[in-house]
Formats: structure tokens, sequence, C-alpha cells
């Protein structure tokens, strides 16, 4: 079990690391804020696609 990576930014896994991620990629279930980020980011891309540009706030952080 491990994590391989170079200067040419490929990362293997290995072993249970690389059994748990097939595993998530297959049955995972997305969260619901990954569902609202995704809807978000397809309002974005249709903005840009359409119009040239994307218009967004920038909330303070905590």
């Amino acid at each position: 079990m491990s994590i391989k990576s170079n200067a040419f930014g490929r990362v293997e896994l290995t072993g249970d690391d690389a059994k748990k991620f097939r595993n998530q990629a297959t049955y995972g279930r997305a969260k619901p804020a990954a569902k609202e980020a995704v809807a978000r980011g397809v309002v974005m891309s249709r903005s840009l696609k359409d119009g040239g540009s994307v218009r967004f706030k920038l909330k303070p952080s905590s």
C-alpha cells in the first residue's frame, strides 16, 4: 500500500489504496455541496461560452 509520484505529475496508487479509490470512483455518492458546486460551475461555463465573461463575488474568509 503506497502512493508513488514523480516530477511529471503522475501519481500511482497501489494495494489497498488503489482498491479504495476504485470503489469510491465506482460506487461513491456525491455530497450535496459538490452537486451545488457543479451546478454553479455549469451556469458559469454557459455564461462564459455565450457572453465571453463570467461575473462572481468573493466571500470574506472566516
